[in-house]
């Protein structure tokens, strides 16, 4: 059976209806993932909960969807691992900057596609 090593990349987008930003930049993304990548999942949103330093001892509620994307390299090897870190913290500042968010999770983890 022949496989492939790759890396799964998940990014956690909050759902906002109150501007247009969030569904543009969504939007945006999950088109670029798809075209630099050869394609993207949007997942259906959820419901997430998080403590937030600017609500005290309140756990916050959003509304959120996670946007996948399988990259086509080992994050296993040092030199695929330091440029996709240097992609994805690239990638989470400008968010967290255009969204005005406290913060955006984007995880990476090491997956085998079997051809």
């Amino acid at each position: 059976m022949a496989s492939e090593k790759r890396t799964r990349v998940e990014i956690f987008l909050p759902v906002r209806t109150d501007t247009a930003i969030y569904r543009v930049v969504t939007d945006w993304l999950s088109e670029e993932l798809a075209l630099a990548r050869g394609g993207s999942t949007l997942t259906t949103p959820f419901t997430g909960l998080y403590a937030s330093t600017n609500m005290g001892s309140g756990v916050g509620r959003d509304q959120i969807q996670i946007l996948f994307c399988d990259f086509d390299l080992d994050a296993d090897n040092p030199a695929h691992l330091g440029k996709l870190l240097s992609y994805l913290t690239d990638l989470r500042l400008i968010l967290m900057e255009i969204l005005h968010e406290e913060d955006v999770w984007i995880i990476h983890h090491s997956i085998t596609r079997i051809l």
